[in-house]
């Protein structure tokens, strides 16, 4: 009898003892929510269209989307008719251009609340990205037909301040972040010995690294440091520091620059011969698909196609056609989560890609499509949209 008292005891202290010891354990962490990073048009300077870094939105969570919330920035009676350029989105907030005060608003993802707004004054902003705590702005003087100059400005992040701001000789068109800088072409009309250039600025401060008449960005698009210029009175493509602007290869072939692989050393181009995908270290051409040309997206296994009335999936490693699919009007895709995003006359696919199957469809017009932190945005004129499971 007495031993099995001590026995009781002992197993209602040892109870005890995991009980606290449950209490005391720590919970589990929740899971992190993605990394809200979608810094310039294409998600980085490789213009992949890619983000591989969002997970809440994938094919078990993409049929529970709902609209969050709306933001349509008010066009103002003289704004230049420019096409508006996709939001951008970094640390909570989502940055687009406002033609209501020509400049640039910032506002708050979850709710859509606008935080901040630049004006620009007769300006005309055209151009977006982030880096760190910095936004990049290019603009045009869109009214003027004596000045062919654009500014390159620098704001706070948090605040919209004005850090610097720097003048350029051409109508900036195209641009690009890396490594501390931000490229820019365009083109002017005022100048004697050149149509077109390109010029570098540092973010940190908006001094001018190097400039290039006679070329242009061949697409917003640098990998490792490296920008393709397209040069203008030749047919010639060279691959140049972002930095300093020194040459590192060229090819007697003037190509368009649409992505550069966030997996292989290889840029992808198109050109007079149809797609290719050439190394990044010699410029040397690794395969090309003749006759295809379109807006792509790459998640550095496929590479996708917006191509006349289809989706064409090509294999990274040797351009082989993986799959094909049928879309009217298709439009820039988007890789995120696990999913394919597609817009299609009026409606946005979201299409599996492995196959190109359809795995839901939105009936809405669109334009630009942003998977980041878990939210997706999706603009149809002015008009943005943010949707959430």
């Amino acid at each position: 009898m007495q031993l099995k008292r001590c026995a009781r005891r002992g197993l209602a202290v040892a109870t005890a003892f995991l009980a606290l010891g449950a209490l005391a354990a720590p919970a589990a962490p929740a899971a992190a929510a993605p990394p809200e990073n979608w810094t310039q048009d294409g998600y980085g300077p490789g213009h992949t269209f890619y983000n591989p870094s969002e997970s809440v939105i994938n094919s078990s969570t993409v049929g529970k989307l709902k609209t969050r919330w709306t933001v349509t920035p008010r066009a103002a009676v003289d704004s230049c008719p420019l096409n508006p350029v996709a939001p951008i989105v970094a640390g909570g907030r989502m940055y687009v251009l406002e033609p209501d005060g020509n400049g640039v608003g910032a506002y708050d993802t979850r709710t859509g609340t606008r935080l901040w707004s630049y004006f620009a004054g007769y300006l005309e902003a055209t151009g977006l990205a982030v880096s760190g705590g910095t936004v990049v702005v290019t603009d045009i003087a869109c009214y003027s037909n004596s000045s062919y100059d654009s500014n390159v400005i620098a704001l706070d992040a948090a605040t919209g301040t004005e850090r610097w701001s720097s003048l350029t000789p051409w109508t900036t068109d195209t641009m690009v972040v890396d490594h501390g800088a931000v490229v820019v072409s365009g083109y002017c009309g005022t100048c004697d010995d050149a149509d077109r250039g390109v010029e570098a600025f540092r973010i940190s401060d908006g001094a001018s690294l190097w400039s290039r008449p006679n070329a242009v960005l061949a697409g917003p698009v640098a990998r490792g440091g490296r920008v393709l210029l397209a040069h203008t009175r030749t047919p010639r493509t060279e691959a140049v520091s972002v930095t300093t602007g020194l040459d590192h290869w060229a090819t007697g072939l003037r190509y368009t620059a649409r992505a550069a692989d966030p997996v292989r050393a290889q840029f992808y181009v198109s050109g007079p011969t149809g797609l290719r995908a050439l190394a990044a270290g010699t410029g040397a051409t690794l395969w090309t698909v003749k006759n295809e040309a379109g807006e792509l997206a790459t998640d550095g296994r496929r590479v996708y196609v917006a191509s006349a009335g289809r989706f064409n999936a090509y294999d990274t490693r040797n351009g082989k056609l993986l799959w094909t699919r049928a879309l009217k009007t298709p439009g820039h895709p988007v890789r995120a989560g696990g999913l394919l995003y597609a817009t299609s006359g009026k409606s946005l696919m979201v299409l599996a890609p492995t196959s190109g199957r359809t795995v839901r469809s939105f009936g809405t017009a669109t334009d630009h499509v942003v998977a980041a932190g878990g939210r997706l945005f999706v603009t149809n004129g002015r008009t943005v949209k943010a949707y959430t499971p």
